[in-house]
């Protein structure tokens, strides 16, 4: 009896090749660093290598480890973002051809001079394994043969990841005092990596929200993995690059990123016993409703006293100065007492109150922000204010997390809405969160020798107006998965909260001599504009 080798799919055979010419391209971007992209007049600031090179094999390991085992779907899915990102990668690194000084790598090279070093046969290298990448994901991407089977996963958490590691990738990687290796945002970079930086700031929640549409878990696994692998890939350079480099110093955006790569790649660690799983019985509704209105009232009054009591004391009897920066706690205590009065007595309010309860890290941390730079002087001290206002910050935590396990029971009880959200609504959402990301990013107050709180820098105020601004997208993002009302309730809630960033230049407009209105200012108005817009189409038929 003749036996005869069972025939090779052609689509596994493209997918082996795709793997083959993604493995050539990781190589090629691991030993690049080791060959050096320069020459020797620009060495690397640290000696880097291993770890790049252990970070450009990961997402291939990662897709060679499925197709091993014959998951071929999630070997495939999982070369998606290296193929994507690798086309941001490429636009960046051609500024090591281009200008060399400007690109701000000093993982790859520190420049010594303003003489421009000469380009190196890893510089080759390293853009010949991006353009593999690229190909090797489009190679599998055309050879993925769907799945029939269907499987319902969660789709809030890869989102509010993706959005969170792009706010990451937006910004500046480091901190800097070395003018040779300047620190610099995507906006404020050269035209190529200004290019690469949107790309891959872009791709970050658009591959998450991919990934976790897929309707097999086979491709769900393979793609937020390998989002994982890859944003990994940007956030552990720039971490070490702070701590083994002088004159360079962390930055929150890396952070931002490497949260998002461990958010996106845990749940696909866990492993799901049907048989062993408990339930947590949870309180009822009404009752998660009452706790929560309840701890919004106390934050609200915490909120008020501490904006109406003095947050700094100053020897010899002299009268505290003038706290600006406190006045912001007054709007923030009005709309989250008010929407917690509402709740008491209407669920509907929920998602609106969860959203706003934002408002008090808001105003609490640009408050706190102003005592802790006075306080430097030693005979300065905290007032009794403070520590209300971080009672209200803690209050309002609180809150917002019993609010959203009253929204869990009710999704466990109603369910969710299954139908497509139309195109004028997802586009004045879309709008509104991008206002919103200038809102938070930008003063909304200038004057000459006034410096303002930057929501991606290391300041006390810095983290009040990321939680505002990811609560912000994040509500905009489940607000199109949620039922129109709830949805509607939840862009309302962005309003609120735009609208208190709104009112900060009224507000505390006279800390400054020759005040005028920043860009953050018309951005707020537009973005809470743009969310009650959104909101009334949510709830059109």
């Amino acid at each position: 009896m003749i036996r005869t080798a069972e025939p090779v799919s052609p689509t596994r055979t493209r997918l082996r090749t795709a793997v083959g010419v993604a493995a050539a391209g990781a190589l090629l971007t691991a030993v690049a660093p080791a060959v050096g992209v320069v020459d020797g007049s620009a060495p690397p600031a640290f000696t880097a290598w291993p770890l790049l090179a252990l970070l450009a094999l990961l997402p291939t390991a990662l897709a060679a480890l499925f197709l091993a085992r014959g998951q071929e779907l999630t070997a495939a899915a999982a070369l998606v973002a290296p193929a994507v990102f690798a086309v941001g990668r490429l636009l960046g690194d051609l500024q090591l051809l281009v200008d060399p000084i400007d690109a701000a790598r000093p993982e790859l090279m520190r420049p010594a001079s303003l003489d421009p070093p000469g380009p190196a046969a890893g510089l080759w290298l390293l853009l010949a394994g991006h353009v593999l990448l690229i190909a090797a994901g489009a190679l599998a991407t055309l050879g993925a043969e769907p799945d029939v089977r269907s499987e319902r996963a969660s789709f809030a958490l890869p989102a509010t990841a993706g959005i969170v590691a792009g706010i990451g990738l937006f910004t500046a990687p480091f901190t800097s005092t070395d003018a040779l290796i300047p620190a610099r945002g995507t906006f404020d970079s050269p035209t190529l990596p200004m290019l690469g930086g949107l790309v891959v700031t872009l791709a970050a929640p658009a591959l998450a929200v991919l990934a976790a549409s897929a309707t097999t878990h086979e491709a769900r696994k393979g793609g937020l993995l390998g989002l994982a692998a890859v944003l990994l890939a940007f956030a552990a350079p720039p971490l070490v690059t702070a701590v083994a480099v002088d004159a360079v110093g962390p930055a929150v955006g890396p952070f931002l990123v490497l949260a998002a790569a461990v958010a996106l790649a845990w749940p696909q660690r866990a492993v799901k016993d049907e048989d062993a799983e408990h339930d947590v019985e949870l309180p009822g509704q009404r009752r998660l409703h009452v706790i929560a209105g309840v701890l919004g009232l106390v934050a609200a009054a915490t909120a008020a006293v501490g904006a109406s009591t003095d947050h700094l004391v100053l020897p010899d009897g002299f009268p505290p100065p003038a706290d600006y920066a406190a006045r912001l706690l007054w709007p923030a205590a009005i709309a989250t007492g008010v929407l917690a009065a509402a709740l008491l007595a209407k669920a509907a309010v929920r998602p609106a109150f969860t959203v706003a309860v934002a408002t008090i890290p808001l105003s609490a941390a640009g408050a706190l922000d102003a005592v802790f730079t006075a306080t430097q002087v030693d005979v300065v001290q905290p007032g009794v204010g403070v520590w209300f206002t971080a009672g209200a910050v803690v209050a309002a935590a609180a809150a917002a997390v019993t609010a959203a396990l009253a929204g869990a029971v009710e999704r466990d009880e109603v369910g969710t809405t299954t139908t497509e959200p139309p195109l004028p609504l997802i586009a004045a959402t879309l709008i509104a969160a991008l206002l919103a990301v200038g809102a938070f990013s930008l003063p909304v107050l200038r004057a000459p020798d006034y410096v303002p709180i930057g929501a991606f820098g290391l300041r006390v105020g810095s983290f009040g107006l990321l939680v505002a601004l990811i609560t912000v997208v994040v509500a905009a993002v489940v607000a199109l998965r949620a039922r129109p009302s709830r949805g509607a309730a939840l862009l309302l809630g962005a309003a609120v909260v735009t609208a208190v960033r709104a009112w900060e230049y009224p507000l505390t407009a006279a800390r400054a001599a020759e005040a005028a209105p920043g860009p953050g200012l018309w951005l707020a108005a537009a973005a809470t504009a743009a969310f009650v817009v959104a909101a009334a189409l949510r709830t059109a038929r």
